[in-house]
């Protein structure tokens, strides 16, 4: 599948172990879609400390927030969530006014398995009303398996009524050829052990999810030839660990385990689960180039937007 496959679809779901970079790879997508003309909004879900906000330095709320030409952003707490899902279900401003008023029945959602994960779901299936492109930052693996897990839960559960019927119009939200799922990764054995087990997770959900890709952070592309790799081997066995050169050779037995752990993690994954993967290689201070979160985030737009022209190159060659 090409990149453009992706990047093109309504609702785009980002997911994978705590710490690969989804704000970041969440953040390029949305500025890839306002760049290209969507009204995109990039979301953030029911965040205690957002992570959006340090790249787009705004404080992101419930509500969109403009963070730049045709881009958006928000932060979909519980709180103010059960306020649209009330004014959507209810539809009578006494009643929802009484509801929220009762601290009993406030508990009773907030205890409730599954009604957290069935408003907020609803709220980001809610936006693609309001915008061209959604791009959702969704939590860590287990804890998105158990979100995507509770619609249809609740769908079997709830017979009837306003939360079935909720339920039904997430799953055919999700299972849409508009939606699409993407896994983050980096090239790191437990890294790649959690993705393939979360992509076979997602699989046994039975929702018809589309996961198309996987964006492979901090990769290294094969820059050192066999007897290169011979010659650091033979120095690093000559040269002491207080000498001079030693940190020379240190950064370079770094190099050479993260193109290996590049090349097995890109193996890995073709073969293992077969999608197809987006690498982004060392940004920021580490890669050599300008750092903070939002220029990282401008590094990797910039790296889609190469992609995407190599794509549209390819199709018109005859």
């Amino acid at each position: 599948m090409r990149l453009v496959d992706l990047t093109t679809r309504q609702l785009l779901l980002l997911t994978g172990k705590g710490g690969t970079g989804k704000t970041s790879v969440a953040s390029a997508l949305g500025r890839l879609g306002a760049l290209s003309g969507r009204r995109t909004i990039i979301v953030e879900v029911d965040a205690q400390h957002s992570a959006l906000s340090e790249v787009f330095g705004i404080a992101l709320k419930h509500d969109p927030t403009p963070l730049a030409p045709n881009l958006w952003g928000a932060n979909i707490t519980f709180g103010p969530a059960l306020i649209d899902w009330l004014d959507q279900t209810v539809q009578a401003a006494r009643v929802v006014k009484l509801i929220l008023a009762n601290q009993m029945v406030q508990t009773f959602l907030e205890v409730t398995p599954g009604a957290r994960e069935i408003v907020v779901l609803s709220k980001v299936v809610a936006l693609c009303e309001q915008f061209d492109q959604v791009v959702v930052d969704m939590p860590a693996s287990g804890h998105a398996i158990g979100m995507f897990k509770v619609p249809a839960t609740a769908e079997r559960l709830m017979r009837t009524g306003p939360i079935h019927d909720r339920a039904e119009e997430i799953i055919a939200a999700l299972r849409a050829e508009s939606t699409a799922v993407a896994l983050v990764a980096l090239p790191e054995e437990m890294v790649m052990n959690e993705t393939v087990e979360l992509y076979g997770r997602l699989k046994e959900l039975g929702l018809g999810l589309h996961l198309p890709f996987v964006f492979l952070n901090r990769c290294a592309a094969p820059t050192m030839t066999d007897d290169e790799h011979i010659l650091l081997h033979r120095l690093s066995e000559c040269v002491g660990p207080d000498e001079p050169a030693d940190e020379l050779l240190l950064a370079g037995r770094w190099d050479a385990e993260l193109e290996r752990a590049t090349s097995e993690s890109l193996g890995r994954l073709h073969g293992e689960i077969g999608v197809g993967v987006v690498p982004f290689p060392r940004l920021g201070a580490l890669g050599g180039f300008a750092s903070g979160p939002d220029k990282v985030v401008e590094q990797m737009t910039a790296a889609l937007r190469r992609r995407l022209t190599v794509e549209a190159q390819r199709e018109v060659v005859p």
